[in-house]
């Protein structure tokens, strides 16, 4: 397990590498000049020149990529051309809120489709099942901002119930921590919701297909236990599978729903970095959420061997 741990990780390297490479070069030949951006539009060319002179922009573009890389072996990601911070502090300042929604939000998903996919598959083609497939292709097709704002309009605006902006940590104040979190989650979780929903109704039905159901069932078996214990825990790689790559989903595309809300994440902050052309912190947010993202995939192949004690053993 451990050299399978090794080899995965370093297999992450050469991934990280063309994820930066492309971030890189798209950043640099995107038009707009962050040095414009600081002195203003009346800025004369020579103060433009020695401003990129003091930011480095005025090397060739490999000498700039080959300093930016060496620093990320280091742990130096640069600086912010505008909020006066290294990227990592930027990063860890920004990186909790989006951590916190996406964890929200999965919980969400996860503890409303795996049951409603698993009941759906056991009476397929019944009315619950009906109402489940209807909701999940309505939830495929709306757009996350759709739904937030009609949360915002019902929840916020209508019953007062939650904020509608903002955000508490709720490792400070919890109460209002998750009050803040929860619309945005649920918004950002509703598309998971559906997608895991029918994928665990497919897994199960293919179990529930299966002879050593059948066989379990004839033993005296009960259908709650059958369903719950012997049939979803069979089921259960592919719904790993959804929730994993989900997860790492939910952390790169909460950049709408942290605008919408008024949330500080690193969606938010990638999005006024981006209009900004602050380089080093749109370099180095897209860097760590391919990071992220990777090591998402890598605990998921983790749990597949706990689950599934045969997969332990091909990978060993």
């Amino acid at each position: 397990m451990l050299r399978f741990i090794f080899r995965r990780l370093l297999s992450l390297l050469p991934v990280l590498f063309v994820v930066s490479v492309v971030i890189f070069s798209l950043i640099h030949l995107t038009p707009g000049d962050p040095a414009r951006r600081i002195l203003g539009e009346k800025a004369s060319d020579e103060q433009v020149a020695a401003l990129h002179a003091s930011m480095g922009l005025d090397q060739p573009i490999v000498m700039q990529y080959l300093k930016w890389v060496g620093g990320v072996f280091t742990g130096d990601l640069g600086n912010s051309y505008f909020l006066r911070k290294s990227v990592v502090e930027a990063i860890s300042d920004n990186a909790v809120p989006t951590i916190q929604l996406a964890l929200i939000a999965i919980i969400v998903a996860v503890l409303l489709s795996v049951p409603f996919g698993t009941i759906a598959a056991k009476f397929r083609g019944g009315g619950f099942d009906r109402v489940v497939t209807g909701f999940t292709l309505l939830g495929m097709t709306v757009p996350s901002f759709v739904l937030a704002i009609g949360m915002m309009l019902l929840f916020g605006l209508t019953l007062r119930w939650l904020p509608i902006s903002g955000y508490v940590n709720p490792f400070e104040h919890f109460g209002d921590g998750i009050k803040t979190l929860l619309m945005p989650g649920v918004a950002l979780g509703a598309i998971t919701a559906a997608l895991i929903t029918r994928t665990t109704r497919a897994a199960v039905l293919d179990v529930l297909n299966t002879d050593y159901v059948d066989a379990a069932r004839s033993r005296g078996v009960s259908e709650g236990r059958l369903l719950f214990s012997h049939t979803l825990k069979n089921a259960s790689l592919p719904i790993l599978t959804i929730v994993g790559l989900s997860l790492g989903g939910l952390v790169t595309g909460a950049a709408v729903t942290e605008t919408i809300f008024n949330i500080p994440g690193l969606g938010q902050l990638l999005v006024t970095s981006i209009s900004r052309r602050d380089y080093p912190v749109i370099q180095g947010v897209i860097l760590f959420i391919t990071l992220v993202y990777l090591l998402t995939n890598l605990l998921i192949d983790l749990l597949y061997g706990i689950v599934d004690p045969r997969v332990r053993v091909g990978k060993a």
